[in-house]
């Protein structure tokens, strides 16, 4: 395929991520997938072994996270696709987690003891006040200590701050620094934080991070997971309805409709209806499509996310193939 410079391109994943389920028994309030306790559906086994087994056969595949919702809640399922990824010779096998199984020391040891059996390398807790309204403190630590304490070759802790600087004062923040001060003194733990990206639920929370009055106009930059950028992804994410995405709600494909392999050397983001306005002109391309469609504009955007969640959330009824998952939007 060809950017709009020329230049050709072909799509090489080096990660990907199975969203095992939405399901999940928290409901937080930034979540991109608006994932939470009545959400139903998990990835088959059948499917996520055929996506693997035809990601590390033909791309520079490095490493693999499973993630939902939470992927704990299906553990055999997520035990069996570790093993899978394992057996595929993926390198890096991550998973990402609340942390709310880890309600005693026994447990959250045999559960990890499990998943590294069958060949966990990495685990990521998620932890901050969106996860702690729903998720005592306590079992997290619980899980990281286990964790920290088992020689993986990575224990992360990922935190999410509506602003990225110490000195903000919202009801989040605060409540996240707090969590994160009772966890410091953790050995071989990593600890990250990043600021939500304003889709799904989190588009609610724009208030807290001072929206401009004026439109943003910078370009889009792939979700850090991803990688890459429009015209050359280095991710993708695959949800147990098979549909294949780049950034929450922005599908390229469905995995159960076409190979892995078919997918990535057909994408071109030039050919992609949405995708192709955001590469070309940035979000605020989106922003014009859907004035002229009808579009009005109700509020400040928090940036050039949430100004393009906004947009798609209105388009998503012109665009249904291609604004997927229904349920982030």
């Amino acid at each position: 395929m060809y950017s709009f410079t020329g230049v050709k391109y072909v799509m090489q994943v080096k990660t990907v991520d199975l969203l095992l389920t939405f399901k999940c028994p928290s409901k937080c309030s930034h979540c991109s997938y608006k994932a939470g306790p009545e959400r139903t559906g998990c990835m088959k086994l059948a499917d996520a072994t055929r996506y693997l087994g035809e990601l590390a056969s033909t791309q520079p595949l490095q490493s693999m996270t499973v993630h939902g919702g939470e992927p704990f809640l299906y553990f055999e399922h997520l035990r069996r696709i570790v093993k899978t990824a394992k057996k595929f010779k993926i390198p890096e096998r991550w998973v990402i987690t609340n942390g709310y199984w880890a309600n005693n020391k026994v447990t959250a040891k045999n559960k990890l003891s499990e998943l590294k059996e069958a060949g966990l390398t990495c685990v990521t807790f998620s932890v901050d006040a969106f996860h702690q309204y729903f998720i005592p403190l306590d079992s997290v630590k619980k899980g990281i200590e286990a964790a920290a304490s088992m020689e993986f070759e990575r224990v992360c802790v990922d935190s999410y701050f509506l602003e990225l600087n110490s000195e903000s004062d919202n009801p989040y923040d605060g409540s996240t620094r707090n969590a994160l001060e009772n966890l410091e003194n953790i050995d071989n733990v990593e600890f990250n934080t990043y600021q939500p990206r304003f889709v799904g639920r989190a588009a609610d929370l724009y208030r807290y991070a001072n929206p401009k009055p004026k439109l943003p106009n910078g370009k889009c930059r792939l979700p850090f997971w991803i990688g890459g950028n429009l015209e050359s992804p280095r991710g993708a994410e695959i949800d147990y309805e098979g549909n294949v995405t780049l950034c929450p709600g922005i599908c390229i494909g469905n995995a159960k409709a076409q190979s892995l392999p078919q997918m990535l050397r057909n994408y071109d983001v030039c050919e992609h209806p949405i995708l192709s306005i955001i590469a070309g002109e940035g979000p605020i391309g989106l922003f014009r499509m859907a004035t002229v469609k009808g579009f009005k504009q109700r509020h400040g955007f928090a940036n050039e996310c949430h100004l393009c969640y906004e947009t798609r959330r209105f388009l998503r009824c012109y665009y249904p193939q291609y604004l997927t998952p229904a349920n982030c939007y």
